[in-house]
């Protein structure tokens, strides 16, 4: 009797547990990062070698790692007067887009936004063959965090953690790339302390409540008929 009772809540705490996941990763959602190019600061007769950061665009689903930029080097400087990049700073922008939002018909919603990081790049050495990275550091915080949605969609909120920055090789070496996670969660609309209007139930959820209340039946006449045995 006991080993049934465990295995009917250990089947319902595992439908319950694969629905949440069901509804947190059918969340889409899109993200596009602006260009931007930095400039060597070494005083040189010659144009300045570039560092391209490219931004990426995409769509994902649920918490994601996604590449924000991918990093490339140009440079026409000969290697008998090397240039160099000295703490020149650098400027992000990363568009996140709610896609379910973008859809709604409410008059409140907000369907995308900008997270913004900033930083300091170095290297030594550059020239048309060859390129040194020095250590890069962020003037920013690394963490950055938007709230999107709609009334009748509902809200979330789209946290933007950088995890990796690696810089790029010599002209027409390897690329670099700048790496981060996404994670979301449901939140309260903005501006407001009342809790997002409640949601229609997806097709999901309305399956595992049907599943959920039969077991929920059978474990309470069990448990009665356990008690009524034990008494007697």
């Amino acid at each position: 009797m006991k080993r049934t009772l465990v295995s009917l809540s250990a089947a319902l705490a595992a439908l319950l547990i694969s629905g949440a996941a069901v509804c947190a990763e059918s969340i889409p959602w899109g993200y596009t990062a602006a260009d931007t190019d930095i400039s060597s600061n070494n005083p040189s007769p010659l144009p300045p070698s570039v560092i391209k950061m490219k931004g990426s665009s995409g769509v994902a689903s649920g918490n994601s790692g996604i590449i924000i930029y991918n990093l490339t080097t140009e440079s026409g400087t000969p290697d008998s007067a090397p240039d160099s990049f000295a703490n020149v700073p650098f400027d992000l922008a990363v568009t996140l887009t709610d896609i379910k939002a973008t859809g709604s018909a409410s008059g409140s919603k907000k369907t995308n936004d900008v997270v913004k990081f900033s930083g300091l790049f170095n290297a030594e050495n550059v020239t048309k063959s060859s390129l040194l990275p020095g250590e890069t550091s962020w003037t920013s915080a690394i963490v950055g965090e938007v709230v999107l949605g709609a009334d009748d969609v509902g809200w979330r909120k789209y946290t933007v953690k950088i995890n990796s920055f690696t810089p790029p090789g010599q002209p027409g070496g390897a690329p670099g790339s700048i790496q981060a996670v996404v994670t979301i969660v449901e939140t309260d609309p903005p501006g407001t302390g009342e809790e997002p209007p409640t949601k229609t139930p997806e097709p999901a959820s309305l399956v595992l409540a049907g599943l959920g209340l039969p077991l929920f039946i059978l474990l309470r006449r069990r448990m009665k008929k356990a008690q009524g045995d034990t008494v007697s």
